[in-house]
C-alpha cells in the first residue's frame, strides 16, 4: 500500500532510473512501477504458498523497521530544524537546547521491537534482510547510472529559474486579471494547451500554464525544497510547454503549485489570479461531467467573496465543454422554455396577474414548491421523478 507513491519520490531524487517513471500514454500513470509492484506481490504470494502467518511475519518485519527508520529520521530533523508547528510531547529544555525525550524514547521502543522481531521470526528475517540487500544494490546501481547519464549526456531541456513564493498573486505571476489558466500534467497529452495557444488573442488575455505537484497531507509541516517542488518531470513538462509556445510565438507564464487536492489547487489558483477561464483536459479516470462537478465543488469551498470564472474541458475529437462555476443562469432545454412560456400565458390570464406576472415569478414559485416537497414526505417521489427525467435526457 502506497509503494507506487514512495517509489515515485525515490525515482524523483535520482535513486531509480527514469525508465520506471515513464507515464502511460493514455492514463498518465507510472504504469511500469505499478506493474513491477504487482509482479512482486504475485511472486510473494506464490512463493509463500499463501501462508498467511508467514506473510504476516514478513509484513511485520517491514512495518516495524520502517517505523524505526522514520523515527530516526524525525529525531535527526529535530536537531536540524526548529520551525515545526507540532512537536512530539515531553521535551526538556537544557542549557537553551531542547532535548526530545519523548521522541527518543518512542524511537528506542521501536528499535527494541524491531530487534525482537529480527531474532524471533527466522524466515521473515532471512527474506527481509535479503530483500533489503537486493533493493540497496538496485538503488545504488540506479543512482550511479543516473549520475553517469547527467554527466555524459546533457538533456535537451530548458533551464528554469525557480522563484519561490508563499502566495499566488497577479503580482508574483505577472499576469493581468482575466487571464486564461491552463492546467497540464502529462506531457503526452497537451491538446488543451495547443488549443488555447492557437485561439487566444494576447491583447485580451495572458496565458498562464500551471501544473499541480502532488504532496502528502503531512508535507506542509516543513518547508518544501526546490527539488521537491520542481523535479526532473516538471522540468521536462515545462520544456515542452515552452517549445509549443515558441512555435506559436506566444509567451506563457509557468506555475508549479504543490497541493494535496489538485481540484482545490486549480480553483484557488484561478481565483487568486482572477482568471476569466480555467482550462483542463479530459481525464481518463473520470468522465468530463464528473471532472466539472469536482471542480465546481472545489469552487464552492472557496472563501467569500468567490471569484466567478468559467471552466473549459478540452478533449480529442469533441467540441470544448464550457461550465460556469457558481450561481449562473441555467441553459434550459427548448421544450422546458416552451413549457415555462405556456405556464406564464395560462397564469397571466388569471384575474389579478396580467402584466404584473413575469417568467421569473413562475420559475421562483416552482423552485419554492420543489424546496418544500424535498423537505416533506414527498421527497422520495420527487427524487424518483428527477431520476426518470435524467434517464430521458
Amino acid at each position: 500500500i502506497g509503494a507506487n507513491g514512495v517509489l515515485n519520490r525515490v525515482a524523483e531524487d535520482g535513486v531509480l532510473v527514469d525508465w520506471f517513471r515513464k507515464p502511460h500514454r493514455r492514463f498518465g500513470t507510472t504504469y511500469r512501477l505499478i506493474n513491477v509492484i504487482t509482479a512482486l506481490q504475485l511472486f510473494t504470494i506464490i512463493a509463500s504458498r499463501g501462508d498467511v502467518y508467514l506473510l504476516g511475519e514478513a509484513y511485520a518485519f517491514g512495518v516495524v523497521w520502517s517505523f524505526f527508520l522514520k523515527g530516526i529520521g524525525v529525531l535527526a530533523l529535530r536537531f536540524q530544524r526548529h520551525d515545526q508547528e507540532y512537536k512530539f510531547p515531553f521535551n526538556i529544555q537544557v542549557g537553551g537546547r531542547e532535548l526530545p525525550i519523548g521522541l527518543a524514547t518512542t524511537t528506542l521502543v521501536l528499535l527494541m521491537v524491531a530487534l525482537a522481531n529480527l531474532f524471533s521470526k527466522r524466515i521473515a528475517t532471512i527474506y527481509g534482510v535479503l530483500f533489503t540487500a537486493v533493493l540497496f544494490v538496485l538503488f545504488v546501481v540506479s543512482e550511479k547510472i543516473n549520475a553517469r547519464k547527467h554527466i555524459l549526456k546533457k538533456k535537451g531541456l530548458e533551464e528554469f529559474n525557480l522563484e519561490m513564493q508563499p502566495q499566488i498573486s497577479t503580482d508574483s505571476v505577472q499576469a493581468r486579471p482575466g487571464c486564461i489558466l491552463v492546467a497540464v500534467r502529462d506531457y503526452n497529452r497537451m491538446l488543451p494547451l495547443q488549443t488555447i495557444l492557437e485561439k487566444t488573442n494576447l491583447r485580451r488575455h495572458d496565458i498562464v500554464v500551471m501544473t499541480v505537484r502532488p504532496i502528502t497531507s503531512g508535507a506542509g509541516e516543513y518547508g518544501l525544497s526546490e527539488s521537491q517542488i520542481f523535479s526532473g518531470y516538471e522540468k521536462e513538462l515545462f520544456s515542452r510547454v515552452v517549445t509549443m509556445a515558441e512555435k506559436e510565438g506566444k509567451p506563457v507564464d509557468l506555475l508549479v503549485v504543490p497541493a494535496v487536492d489538485p481540484f482545490d489547487a486549480m480553483v484557488q489558483t484561478a481565483a487568486k489570479l482572477q482568471a476569466s477561464r480555467l482550462v483542463s483536459g479530459v481525464s481518463e479516470r473520470m468522465p468530463s461531467e464528473e471532472l466539472a462537478r469536482r471542480i465546481g465543488l472545489a469552487w464552492e469551498r472557496l472563501p467569500e467573496p468567490r471569484h466567478a470564472f468559467s471552466l473549459e474541458v478540452i478533449s480529442v475529437g469533441r467540441p470544448s465543454e464550457y461550465v460556469n462555476l457558481g450561481p449562473h443562469p441555467p441553459r434550459l432545454w427548448p421544450e422546458d422554455l416552451d413549457r415555462l412560456h405556456e405556464l406564464w400565458l395560462r397564469l397571466s390570464e388569471q384575474e389579478g396577474f396580467g402584466s404584473k406576472l413575469h417568467h421569473r415569478d413562475v420559475v421562483g414559485l416552482a423552485l419554492q414548491r420543489l424546496e418544500k416537497e424535498l423537505d416533506s414526505p414527498e421527497q422520495g417521489k420527487v427524487l424518483e421523478d428527477l431520476r426518470n427525467d435524467l434517464r430521458k435526457s
